[in-house]
């Protein structure tokens, strides 16, 4: 089998991306489980609302203390995140932040300073304002983390899709024309649901381990018997939610970012009937030449479920990658996707000019300056 050796010898560009796909992947870590908790200690606290009962009040402020351990990190890590788009990225930065930073901006003065001050009031509020006001203080909480999981999911789904924007070849950046396109991408409402609602069962399952050992442990029985069916139950409802958001996302991606689907399931040649990958082990210091070898040496797929899910018919066609590059996919527009790429590259090249080298080269820009 022919091989293809992968350089070793990183560059600043790698670095940056290893340091921020570690960052991001320990931030994500905490995020689910904060947007999880959220919705359960509310509920937690909404039975002691309505029955006045102790029981229900301890058990509110266990879950809110892991609540907050977690939360704590999670705005840690997110906060060197959001330096790293300046260090990392500063090129990208500058080139999309008349867009990409917008959403950022209104997460950071909105959703975090809603919830961040209303934490305050849910952790040291207890037996100082009312129980009416502690359980709307609790119920803030969690939706101003939700707010600003929507947020950073709409600048997400900008870059995966961009809407309402424009390329000026002027100043060499994209322009925001619409910001209710951006916001309301389907990209984003549909990251949004299927990410808040992955959430819920992350924190479900959370709550049931928990229980689950404290009931190991023999201790907390009462507490770890109620907590867990509330738990049981909401993620029941969730998971089935959730097999409802996912199908929808992938049948979005197929439409939108076929190479993106390609790549994640290794889709090197498509076809007709494509396989789900179940196993896919491939060496990642020495790939093989999927141009020529289509696939790896292990690959277990569940027939015809990439077709379904991509197409909603077990027989639909899904391009490959090597289909898309040719431009030859039936389902997409392969030819106009490299002409884009080809004004792209033209664009990058400016970019990398100085202004004096821009300047004299586009007589056509100094005429309609003048």
């Amino acid at each position: 089998m022919t091989q293809m050796l992968l350089d070793t010898n990183w560059t600043t560009v790698d670095w940056s991306r290893a340091q921020f796909a570690l960052t991001a992947m320990y931030h994500w870590i905490f995020v689910p489980l904060t947007l999880g908790l959220a919705l359960l200690m509310g509920i937690f606290e909404t039975f002691y609302y309505r029955t006045g009962t102790a029981f229900w009040r301890e058990t509110a402020k266990f879950w809110q203390k892991l609540f907050g351990i977690n939360f704590a990190m999670g705005v840690a890590t997110g906060i060197i995140l959001e330096f790293e788009f300046g260090t990392n990225w500063s090129n990208y930065s500058w080139l999309v932040g008349d867009i990409f930073g917008a959403p950022l901006a209104i997460e950071a003065l909105v959703a975090f300073f809603l919830e961040s001050t209303f934490v305050g009031v849910m952790f040291f509020g207890w037996h100082k304002v009312s129980r009416g006001f502690h359980l709307t203080a609790t119920w803030l909480t969690g939706l101003g983390a939700t707010l600003s999981a929507w947020w950073i999911l709409v600048a997400n789904a900008w870059m995966q899709y961009p809407v309402g924007q424009v390329f000026n070849p002027d100043t060499m950046r994209n322009e925001m024309v619409s910001f209710a396109d951006v916001a309301l991408s389907p990209f984003a409402i549909d990251k949004f649901f299927h990410t808040v609602i992955s959430s819920w069962i992350i924190g479900s399952l959370f709550v049931i381990a928990v229980c689950s050992y404290y009931l190991l442990k023999q201790r907390n029985k009462t507490l770890s018997l109620k907590s867990m069916r509330v738990a049981a139950v909401v993620g029941t409802i969730a998971s089935l939610l959730a097999a409802h958001s996912g199908d929808h996302s992938a049948y979005l991606i197929a439409k939108t970012q076929p190479m993106k689907l390609a790549a994640m399931e290794a889709l090197y040649n498509g076809g007709k009937h494509v396989g789900l990958t179940a196993v896919a082990a491939v060496n990642p210091f020495c790939q093989p030449n999927y141009t020529e070898e289509p696939a790896p040496q292990l690959h277990i797929a569940m027939p015809g479920m990439l077709s379904l899910l991509a197409t909603h018919d077990a027989n639909g066609y899904v391009p490959g990658i090597n289909d898309i590059i040719r431009g030859a996919t039936p389902m997409h527009k392969g030819k106009q996707s490299q002409a884009s790429t080809a004004r792209l590259n033209k664009a990058k090249k400016l970019s990398r000019l100085s202004p004096t080298t821009v300047w004299r080269a586009k007589p056509a820009i100094r005429q309609r300056q003048i």
